[in-house]
């Protein structure tokens, strides 16, 4: 009996494990993806920058709203920090949390000045 609680007791952290990486790895390719969007059109307008941003979200199936999208220029740098909730499954039917990411991401324009 002892053996398997413990083969259980395993199971349940590798899935924890497992749930909480898939959540952090779907975060991570958000933030590339969004960071991709800014190097192949760094010039966009801001509403521009947010209508790709909340594409790209939709595309990744992340909770987010508009108002959680800052654009911030600083010198040359176009910088786009992003916060949004979501709820992660560790352990189907059992135990779901609530865990709140902050993708950041940056590039730098090349030309005179920065941004116009």
């Amino acid at each position: 009996m002892k053996t398997f609680i413990k083969i259980l007791i395993g199971l349940l952290v590798l899935t924890a494990a497992f749930n909480a990486s898939r959540a952090a790895f779907n975060n991570y390719s958000f933030e590339d993806a969004v960071h991709e969007a800014l190097l192949f059109n760094p010039n966009a307008a801001d509403p521009e920058i947010v209508k790709a941003v909340m594409k790209l979200a939709n595309d990744y199936d992340i909770p987010l709203d508009a108002g959680s999208i800052q654009i911030t220029s600083r010198g040359n740098d176009l910088i786009v920090n992003i916060t949004y909730t979501d709820s992660v499954m560790l352990i189907p039917g059992v135990f779901e949390r609530e865990w709140t990411f902050h993708p950041s991401t940056s590039t730098r324009l090349l030309g005179k000045g920065g941004r116009r």
